[in-house]
């Protein structure tokens, strides 16, 4: 059983209240995993939820054998795999230490089956997960806009530029 002050260093669960905390803590693991483990693998079906206490996670998607490209830096506080929480999911990215991890994992079939008991815990776990979406995305937009801004040239090219900024 992880401790409630642990799920409380996560970002996503900094609003849940007690009582919801301490059914994810009850179901939750805390693990520790070594520099280079892969924690999710691209075309792998993604069953557990992910929590970084501490450590360095790598998202990378591979364009060619040669070249991968990372698409996120996972840091202390944040979390991935919550495609876990979507039945049937597979991985479209691989997640890998860059150096030792200490994380809090959650089984994706234990948590379903939890929302199915308690939709409190439902609504603040995917609301967290939407707005960790949505900075995702405001993060991504901003890096494109900067790009446009600083080519010129690729921002005359593009029609409805203003349909770049999503409202989520």
């Amino acid at each position: 059983m992880v401790k409630i002050e642990d799920l409380k260093r996560i970002n996503l669960l900094k609003d849940f209240p007690d009582h919801l905390l301490e059914i994810i803590a009850s179901e939750a693991n805390l693990s520790i995993f070594g520099t280079d483990t892969q924690l999710i693998i691209v075309n792998e079906p993604v069953d557990t939820f992910f929590m970084l206490i501490m450590g360095q996670v790598a998202i990378k998607k591979e364009l060619t054998p040669e070249v991968d490209i990372i698409l996120d830096n996972i840091q202390s506080g944040s979390s991935f795999g919550s495609s876990s929480l979507i039945e049937g999911s597979t991985a479209t990215y691989t997640a890998t230490c860059q150096e030792p991890c200490e994380l809090i994992t959650l089984s994706g079939d234990r948590m379903k089956q939890r929302f199915k008991e308690n939709h409190e815990l439902a609504f603040h776990m995917m609301l967290g997960v939407a707005k960790q979406y949505k900075k995702y995305l405001d993060t991504r937009t901003q890096m494109i806009m900067k790009t446009l801004d600083e080519n010129p040239e690729l921002k005359e090219k593009i029609k409805d530029i203003e349909k770049l900024t999503l409202v989520i």
